[in-house]
């Protein structure tokens, strides 16, 4: 089915469902709405007048079943547009056969191949290799997750009914399936009527490993042997190299609703699906190895393993007495029952409690035996269904997915300034100067540990981070160390705020090994961030903490913090510059360095395509070696659909081996290029403060301009908008900031300051050979288009209209759009594009095609914001009714647009 025909389908049974629930005259005035929205995207002037208009007379009610069918229309095309990619890859691979897929696994290593990559050089970066993507409930997912499921179900029942197998009456009841699914997804509420708790956010990010990690990172696994077998046979594939870890539940910093407690609730959460997809998987496999003893006997050590568990549980005995001779059956069946056993077991009481206790079941135990099956199976029998599982058992552990623990360094420092006062070490650490910190922190490591009580900490405060580091203590002493990933320190501003972590695990008996990560966020942070690594690393009693780490150290960097705090060049900037000296720093003392990415959905906060941005990184920055989060929206986007997830993470996989290529040849940046930049980025820069930091009306303007306050009250995630109560530009969290342009379609951290920074360079030649030969450059203007052509300075006009001061409105209105003119027209200068986005075809005509979707969708929350402001009652039954469609608008806009914050 053709992507035209799969929207037709999808429209028509849309408009059937609002005929039906709602009535034919509210469809009729959807369709007029909708026509006069694509007349007025033509050039009518008289259009744009009938669309005031008609959303003017619209009720709260019918406000609310109108923007509630174009969001829906959103979420249908939306999956249309994913059925037709998938459809497109699947032709793609056919044609190009035996040849693999461009930017897959397997053109990477033919690459590799290519480019004279030694057997030796590869298999030393395969050993290496390590790549992680790190899933977060960063509030940027606007729609509830059972809306999501809906939607999937939706297009399974999309894909069925294109199948030309089908019979007429096959493809009459599949309509009616979608017909009922689509309005039971009409009848549901968009937005939550209560804000999730931290439990839900963990429930969410496990719905996605249980329907789709468990299955495509397995399936990336295999792609990569197959690469290897075909150009590399004597190359041996690592065991675990690509695999997930989570903040979901463990990510404290601003978010006072994860509590030790909850962090205890999300590992019992983890490890209890692990457990019963290992279960039931070996349940599986069990009943389809019934291979005799007899026929294929097993090796000795298999059927020592299962004298050594005699006697068998009584489940089990019976499966020996049904099946006497099938002793691989019995096996398997063995393990299942260790791990229905296993899943019993209270994990949150037992991390919370402090008897001792050891785990009933440890990985080791169970790929063991499973390895001995594989060994003695037959070669088509061994790369079956039972290789799948050892795959899962190696991905996956007992443990679904690595916790990560991450805390405000200021709250780590505040925990050590009030216990450093009990034990009557020092009255002011939280004051003192790094040196005399970092001074004072060496000395008690290298010192006797203090006599702690069982509870350290007077205030709540203190007493709650002792609690976290009681808990990874106890969590590495049951159920060992896999359980737990990274401890990422927020704000990070010196080594004193690492050595914090470290003796505040050290005090605890839970340092060893535990990877502590400091997060550079600011511009100031990022430009300190290389003399703070080697400050840290030249700390002897670091580097013994090191050593215990193998010698690795992780940095995190990152990308909406530093584009809100020094806009879009300069953040670009800082982020490559930073990589580039931590790099040299880490190659200079021989540290095992990963840069771990903090990237979001949006252009601004790092979002963009993925395989280009991870090669747009420095030279010789990612050695196999590459950690990534997947915030908010963008875990639906890319993983909803497992064909598109396959796709997603291979292109990932391909970025980083070819990034890391040992044939890469070494080259210095010209310093033309980097003089260029620095001087672009100090112009972007200027701009970008001088409008947002240094223009004492700018908040005003931000906040009246925007739909801020509505979405600070939505129930998108669990953590606060804000740090604090306070709405400055500096206490925001960088995902309203831009949830808030991008909804109103200004778009401004994605592109602002750009075209005065590329003015700033008189010599054009200069900037096209930098666009023509430097990654970093090209991406960056890339990207830039497409923030540009999302952006719409005549639908930001209609916001501007609310802000109640018109002079000042007008003239902040007028530099920004002015800015966006430049922008566009240098852009376009040096791409030497006709229009935005013309090397992306595809992706241009589908902005083009949904615009006049999204416009009544601003129209209409326009509308709805002037009204609430004019009520008295903000809190009132009128406000709930008009806020249920700004909630509502908020969705459809970031659907239709593909992005939220």
């Amino acid at each position: 089915m053709e992507l035209s025909a799969a929207i037709h389908l999808l429209g028509d049974i849309l408009g059937e469902v609002i005929s039906e629930l709602e009535s034919p005259e509210l469809f009729a005035i959807e369709e007029r709405i909708r026509a006069a929205a694509k007349e007025r995207r033509g050039g009518k002037v008289e259009a744009a007048k009938q669309l005031e208009a008609e959303i003017e007379a619209l009720d709260a009610n019918a406000a609310r079943a109108i923007s509630a069918a174009f969001t829906t229309y959103f979420d249908l095309v939306n999956l249309a547009e994913e059925y037709q990619r998938v459809q497109q890859l699947r032709e793609r691979e056919r044609m190009l056969s035996p040849q693999p897929l461009k930017e897959s696994v397997g053109d990477a290593i033919a690459f590799l191949k290519k480019k004279g990559v030694t057997s030796e050089q590869l298999q030393a970066l395969l050993d290496q290799l390590s790549i992680e993507l790190v899933l977060t409930a960063h509030p940027t997912e606007a729609r509830r997750r059972t809306a999501i499921s809906k939607i999937q179900r939706v297009a399974r029942l999309l894909e069925q009914i294109s199948s030309d197998r089908f019979t007429p009456r096959e493809r009459e009841k599949t309509r009616s399936a979608i017909h009922a699914e689509i309005s039971s997804l009409w009848l549901t509420d968009r937005d939550r009527t209560v804000q999730p708790a931290v439990t839900d956010e963990v429930r969410t990010g496990l719905y996605f490993v249980d329907n789709v990690f468990w299955d495509a990172l397995p399936a990336i696994y295999e792609d990569l042997e197959e690469a290897l077998a075909s150009d590399y046979p004597e190359v041996d594939p690592p065991s675990s190299w690509l695999r997930l870890a989570s903040w979901m539940g463990g990510d404290r910093d601003g978010n006072p609703n994860v509590t030790h407690v909850v962090t205890a609730e999300t590992l019992r959460l983890h490890r209890g699906l692990a457990v019963e997809k290992h279960r039931r998987a070996l349940q599986e496999l069990a009943r389809r190895l019934s291979l005799s003893a007899e026929r294929l006997p097993p090796p000795p050590e298999l059927s020592a393993w299962i004298e050594a568990r005699r006697p068998l549980p009584p489940h089990v005995a019976y499966i020996e007495e049904r099946y006497p001779t099938e002793s691989y059956r019995l096996v398997l069946s063995l393990l299942a029952n260790d791990l229905a056993e296993a899943s019993r077991d209270d994990m949150a009481a037992r991390l919370l409690e402090r008897t001792p206790h050891k785990a009933l079941i440890n990985l080791q135990e169970l790929i063991e035996p499973v390895n001995m099956i594989a060994s003695r199976l037959p070669a088509s029998l061994a790369q079956d269904e039972i290789q799948n599982v050892r795959r899962q058992l190696n991905i996956f552990g007992l443990h679904a997915m690595r916790l990560d623990l991450r805390e405000d360094s200021s709250r780590l420092n505040a925990t050590l300034d009030e216990t450093l006062r009990a034990l009557d070490i020092t009255s002011d650490f939280a004051e003192m100067p790094n040196e005399e910190r970092l001074s004072l922190l060496s000395q008690l490591l290298a010192s006797e540990l203090p006599s702690l009580s069982e509870q350290p900490g007077i205030t709540p405060a203190t007493a709650e981070t002792w609690a976290l580091f009681q808990l990874i203590k106890r969590a590495r002493d049951v159920y060992g160390a896999e359980l737990l990933g990274s401890f990422v320190i927020s704000m990070c501003r010196s080594a004193a705020d690492v050595l914090s972590v470290l003796i505040l695990a050290r005090w605890m008996g839970c340092d060893e090994g535990l990877q502590i990560v400091p997060l550079f966020e600011t511009i100031e942070d990022l430009q300190a961030a290389p003399s703070i690594f080697e400050n840290l690393i030249t700390l002897p009693i670091y580097r013994e903490h090191l050593a215990t780490c193998q010698d690795a150290q992780m940095i995190m960097i990152g990308y909406s913090d530093s584009n809100k705090d020094g806009g879009y060049v300069m953040s670009n900037w800082c982020l490559y510059q930073g990589q580039e000296n931590i790099t040299r720093v880490a190659q200079k003392h021989n540290i095992a360095l990963t840069i771990f990415h903090g990237r979001g959905g949006t252009i601004a906060r790092g979002g963009g395509p993925a395989n280009r941005a991870i090669r747009a990184q420095p030279p010789e920055s990612i050695n196999g070696r590459f950690r990534l989060t997947e915030q908010g929206e963008t875990i639906a986007a890319r993983y909803s659909n497992p064909d598109l997830a396959h796709r997603h993470l291979e292109q990932i996989v391909h970025a980083v081996l070819v990034a890391s290529s040992p044939a890469k040849p070494k080259t210095e940046l010209p310093s033309p290029w980097r003089a260029g930049m620095d001087q672009m980025a100090n112009a972007a820069h200027k701009m970008y403060r001088g409008l947002v930091y240094e223009n004492p009306r700018f908040i005003e303007f931000w906040q009246t301009a925007t739909p801020l306050d509505e979405i600070k009250r939505m129930h998108i995630g669990s953590r606060p908008a804000a740090r604090g109560k306070s709405s400055e530009v500096t206490k925001i969290r960088a995902i309203p900031w831009v949830f808030s342009w991008m909804q109103s379609r200004f778009n401004l951290p994605g592109w602002f300051g750009l075209g005065s920074a590329l003015k700033s360079v008189k010599d054009d030649s200069l900037l096209r050979e930098m666009y023509q030969g430097w990654p970093l450059f090209k991406t960056m203007l890339a990207n830039a288009e497409m923030s540009l052509l999302k952006a719409d300075m005549g639908i930001a006009s209609l916001y501007v209209d609310l802000v109640p001061d018109k002079k000042m409105a007008n003239e902040m209105f007028h530099a920004i759009q002015a800015e966006y003119e430049q922008t566009r027209e240098v852009v376009l200068s040096i791409s030497v594009h006709a229009n935005l986005l013309d090397e992306e075809p595809v992706t241009q005509n589908a902005v083009h095609l949904r615009n006049p979707y999204v416009d009544p969708l601003n129209y209409i929350q326009v509308e709805m914001l002037r009204r609430i402001r004019a009520l008295s009652d903000q809190e009132g039954q009128e406000a709930e009714a008009i806020r249920e469609v700004i909630a509502i608008t908020i969705n459809g806009i970031a659907a239709g647009l593909r992005n939220t914050g």
